[in-house]
């Protein structure tokens, strides 16, 4: 019975950034490091599919939202502080 090799995170990356070279082979790719096809592809998949998320909640997440918001509401509360000091 053969083990099979448990790859981590960093190893899968490094085989996808790999096939996503120009003029890459995958299969060469694959057989190089010893995977099937079908397993690049899932990694690729999930890959990308990161870094969608990653970019879509730098772009416009809640907590940018909340940050956005909350300096809005401190240069008002600030704002009418000085109004009020100058009406006194």
């Amino acid at each position: 019975m053969t083990t099979r090799k448990v790859w981590s995170t960093e190893e899968k990356l490094q085989v996808v950034l790999e096939g996503l070279q120009p003029r890459a082979n995958v299969s060469e790719i694959c057989r190089r490091h010893g995977i099937s096809s079908t397993a690049f592809y899932e990694w690729k998949q999930k890959a990308l599919t990161g870094m969608k998320v990653g970019l879509k909640n730098r772009e416009g997440s809640a907590g940018t939202a909340l940050r956005h918001e909350n300096s809005r509401l401190k240069k008002l509360v600030a704002d009418y502080a000085i109004a009020n000091d100058v009406l006194r």
